[in-house]
């Protein structure tokens, strides 16, 4: 993913999507009522292999300049589903905000993948 910085006559900065699949599953463990990030398929395969995958359950999707970022969550029984997962996309949303001072964000997918009893 490509981020122009504020003075384009410096240069442009890159970040990696790796950053951002970590700075979202802190923001997504740090929200009220998330119990766990879901495991996916290829977070479990890196894990199998030997090295630690830290940004397990959220998947990043950039094309053309188009960011999506999907989260894999686990919740607590007994909560607000709905405002949750409000919460979730907003945490999301200013933590990358915040740690990189940007907002390119397009898309955020909350996909709850079981509720904890």
């Amino acid at each position: 993913m490509e981020v122009l910085g504020h003075d384009e006559s410096i240069g442009k900065i890159k970040i990696s999507t790796e950053v951002l699949e970590v700075i979202s599953s802190i923001a997504v463990l740090e929200t009220k009522g998330v119990s766990s990030l879901q495991n996916n398929l290829a977070s479990g395969t890196i894990e199998k292999i030997g090295k630690k995958y830290r940004g397990k359950g959220i998947r990043v999707d950039e094309s053309n300049g188009y960011l999506k970022i999907s989260a894999y969550v686990n919740l607590s029984d007994g909560k607000n589903v709905h405002k949750i997962a409000e919460n979730i996309q907003e945490n999301i949303k200013q933590s990358i905000s915040t740690m990189l001072d940007i907002n390119v964000i397009d898309e955020i997918n909350v996909h709850i993948v079981n509720i904890a009893k």
